[in-house]
């Protein structure tokens, strides 16, 4: 038993349905909750509970005498149903909970039970009803509609526009020209209401399905534009799972804009950043694609590979955003196995060699500030990866990049970071320019 539940379980073994029964009832309703939302070995059975302990907690807390509370429960116990597959009986229980609710509970809790019932709909097969039905809920949930708005009512709200613009999203079809710019205007219209300090998460969800919204509706541009914004909330680090489907979806974009070198980029980060052990079927698609791109390149460019491919745009990259792409690549490379990553820096560093000379010194220079971020067995790494570069070059062409190289590190880098660079290198043999 986990350590959250056990005092609700002392609880409500020190009570009596008999002679205490609004306070068993209670008791029996937080613990209902905190059954469904813990993590268990046997999820279906927690909710099986649940659902017993709501029952007997809603005819002692009856509609009549306790309308709210009774409310809550029903809510509670829609929850219980939708996780045990019964849709048509949560679609009830969320329905008379907001009804109960409408005038006596607070807005968002109203308006959570209607997003409830929508949600339950839409799992039904029925986005048509969900469409009608999260109306209701954002009628309940918008800003300022019920005296002064919290937080967690504007992210109520976000979400019931969230999922009435991907309950239109199911329903879209043929000419779905009205469909969309409505899910679009109710997209753009919650992101008013957010900020990035209280609602990362829901600001990213919108971008992403907004940018969804855009490829349904054949707009790549826009469609890379929403998805670009949502990475800016999807961080590798904080949304890892999140990260990767924007950054596949934006390859996606990138691709139908004709973009196949972003493409490439986007997928092949999708590809490194996904689990296939945890989501096997989202990294096959995205190595699938990207194996696809790379055969498209090949016609294009005969001779050049991934490599070639990405050095390019790192040279003729703004510098913001090369150095956002170089930094991106790099923290992936760190997570693989020291020969595929020492493999990887050797064939980006020779790309790079074989670009213009100005673009070149961009891509090795934003590659050297990028790796002072990063853990000294990768700056290790990427050092000797450079110069087994060099090594592939002509005498003359191996001593302006050995030159270069020394430059660079002369005036980006300073103190011990340096010290430590030019050790790394004078240990492999390397003689300073």
């Amino acid at each position: 038993m986990s350590s959250r539940l056990e005092p609700l379980e002392r609880r409500l073994d020190a009570l009596s349905p008999a002679g205490e029964p609004d306070a068993w009832a209670v008791a029996a309703y937080r613990l209902g909750v905190a059954l469904t939302e813990a993590p268990s070995a046997d999820g279906q059975a927690a909710a099986r509970r649940a659902l017993t302990l709501f029952e007997r907690a809603a005819q002692l807390l009856d509609a009549q005498r306790a309308p709210v509370e009774h409310a809550r429960i029903l809510n509670a116990s829609g929850a219980a149903r939708r996780a045990l597959g019964q849709s048509a009986l949560a679609c009830d229980a969320f329905e008379r909970a907001a009804q109960l609710m409408e005038g006596r509970a607070r807005a968002v809790e109203t308006g959570a039970a209607w997003s409830n019932l929508g949600l339950a709909q839409a799992e039904s097969g029925d986005p048509r009803s969900a469409i009608i039905t999260f109306d209701r809920a954002l009628s309940s949930l918008r800003p300022g509609s019920d005296g002064p708005t919290d937080a967690e009512q504007t992210r109520a709200y976000a979400s019931a526009a969230l999922n009435r613009a991907q309950a239109q999203l199911a329903l879209a079809d043929g000419d779905a020209t009205g469909q969309l710019t409505d899910a679009a205007d109710g997209v753009q219209e919650a992101l008013t209401h957010l900020s990035a300090d209280t609602a990362p998460l829901h600001i990213g969800m919108l971008e992403h399905t907004l940018g969804l919204i855009h490829m349904r509706a054949s707009r790549a541009a826009e469609a890379r534009e929403a998805f670009t914004r949502s990475l800016t909330m999807f961080t590798r680090s904080a949304f890892t799972f999140q990260y990767a489907v924007a950054t596949f979806n934006r390859g996606r974009a990138n691709e139908a804009h004709g973009e196949l070198e972003m493409a490439l980029v986007d997928y092949e980060a999708a590809a490194q950043t996904l689990d296939p052990r945890l989501h096997r079927e989202q990294w096959l698609e995205a190595a699938r694609r990207l194996a696809d791109i790379e055969q498209r390149l090949k016609v294009r460019h005969p001779g050049a590979g991934r490599s070639d491919h990405i050095a390019g745009l790192l040279g003729a990259a703004a510098p913001d955003v090369r150095m956002r792409m170089t930094r991106d690549r790099l923290i992936r490379l760190v997570e693989l196995a020291p020969d595929l990553q020492r493999n990887e820096l050797t064939s980006s560093a020779m790309a790079a060699l074989h670009l213009p000379p100005a673009a070149a010194d961009a891509v090795l220079r934003a590659t050297l500030e990028a790796l002072m971020e990063l853990p000294d067995g990768v700056l290790q790494s990427a050092l000797l990866a450079q110069l087994d570069a060099h090594a592939t070059l002509g005498e003359h062409d191996r001593l302006a990049a050995d030159r270069r190289l020394d430059t660079a590190i002369q005036e980006l880098v300073l103190g011990p970071q340096r010290v430590r660079m030019r050790d790394i290198l004078y240990a492999s043999g390397w003689e300073r320019p």
